[in-house]
């Protein structure tokens, strides 16, 4: 999928053929295909280009951040930089920042933490008189790689550059130097355009009407393949259904397979998923997410009840254990399930170890035991490296690891689909 129709950004022919295939191979696997219409944006970045001019000549790689408006007039922006390194440095040097350029030179701490700055960064600028953006791609590590993603209402345009020139801004800036950038960007918004979720299920053989929900997004940016994020948690979703009914294997409650679309630019598909379905919600024993990387299976993060968690450790520890996917820590979920989880439906997403974070990529079929789940080291997790770039190619995922989180996800859902009762709230 990720080679043969490439970036899938919502709006896209692209995402759509893509969406024609994945259900036209579903559908050869014996597996009835539900779609739900969608209404997502269309945002378009056309031609951009951003060049050093001063103290030398140097081309920048740049890519403009999503929502994002273009130059003025359509024509190139040429302006002196402003270098902050957080929102606090902006305020104080507000007066500097009128008619600048400004460059948000903040280092990777975390993902939630730090993506604040590419999404309300340009605001914050705009607010202070800067005629344009610029944002440290967020991620820990970096060779020239720039990475995308959403921005807020910022009406200035907005890109992202690498670490390599943000840092090399700093560095010129702190000696005195006057740092002057042309900017270009063709960015603009269309229409909203017609798209869907596909729908995969299993019914419940007792109690149909009662649901088991996850999945992942089909949609990736405009410059990414998308495999890691998020074609792989879209696939494993599609093999647990398919797994299951080729083994015959049928649980109490439906399982239901979502791949989303519009996670990246809008969460439309989850909205929608959440209108179409908000009758179900009462029914819906939990809501896992698979968006978090396609690496060794960990276990479950959980919001939900004290009851609903010991029952969870206990099928984890039961059945998963001697494969480390067993697991239940934490409380995050993700974006495409958030809508559900606000309505008090259990949730959780599938937890995956990166093998780059220490000595962790033992064979988990081995019997390898993970310890407690680890805060990932930044510089050895390799997710966001790739996260929201050109880079985010199906190379970058491991097939004997996608089928471990195809079992763990199958194992998870299909016994939580047979429990005596739904989960407690």
């Amino acid at each position: 999928m990720t080679d043969t129709y490439g970036p899938r950004l919502s709006g896209s022919s692209a995402l759509e053929r893509a969406l024609d295939w994945v259900k036209e191979e579903m559908e050869k696997d014996g597996l009835k295909v539900q779609e739900e219409k969608v209404k997502v944006p269309c945002w378009v970045r056309g031609h951009e280009y951003a060049t050093l001019l001063s103290p030398r000549v140097k081309s920048l790689r740049m890519v403009g951040l999503g929502g994002s408006v273009g130059t003025p007039n359509g024509k190139p922006l040429v302006a002196k930089v402003l270098v902050v390194s957080s929102f606090e440095d902006l305020k104080k040097r507000e007066i500097e920042a009128k008619g600048k350029i400004v460059v948000f030179n903040v280092p990777f701490q975390n993902y939630g933490t730090t993506v604040n700055y590419r999404y309300s960064g340009p605001e914050a600028a705009e607010k202070e008189g800067a005629v344009a953006a610029l944002v440290r791609s967020i991620s820990p590590f970096g060779l020239q790689t720039v990475h995308t993603g959403e921005m807020g209402t910022a009406g200035i345009p907005s890109a992202a550059v690498s670490l390599e020139d943000a840092e090399m801004f700093a560095r010129m800036q702190a000696r005195g130097q006057e740092v002057v950038i042309e900017l270009y960007m063709e960015a603009h918004t269309l229409p909203d355009q017609l798209s869907r979720n596909l729908i995969l299920e299993i019914e419940g053989s007792e109690k149909p009407n009662e649901i088991v929900v996850f999945g992942g997004h089909m949609d990736s940016w405009d410059i990414a393949d998308g495999a890691m994020d998020d074609g792989g948690g879209a696939m494993v979703s599609w093999e647990v259904i398919r797994v299951l009914h080729n083994l015959k294997l049928t649980p109490k409650r439906t399982l239901r397979a979502v791949l989303f679309v519009n996670e990246e630019n809008g969460a439309k598909g989850a909205q929608q998923y959440f209108q179409d379905h908000e009758h179900e919600l009462n029914l819906t024993s939990i809501a896992i997410e698979t968006d978090e990387g396609t690496f060794t299976p960990y276990g479950i993060s959980f919001q939900g009840s004290k009851a609903a968690r010991a029952i969870l450790n206990d099928i984890g520890m039961g059945l998963l254990s001697t494969i480390g996917a067993g697991n239940v820590t934490g409380s995050g979920v993700g974006t495409d399930i958030a809508y559900v989880c606000d309505q008090g439906v259990p949730c959780g997403n599938l937890l995956v170890l990166d093998p780059r974070i220490g000595n962790l990529s033992n064979n988990p079929c081995n019997g390898f035991s993970h310890p407690p789940y680890p805060e990932a080291d930044p510089l050895k997790s390799a997710y966001f490296w790739y996260h929201h770039t050109e880079a985010d190619t199906v190379d970058k995922l491991s097939p004997q690891q996608l089928q471990h989180c195809a079992a763990a996800l199958g194992v998870w859902t299909y016994s939580i689909a047979n429990l005596n009762s739904l989960l407690p709230r």
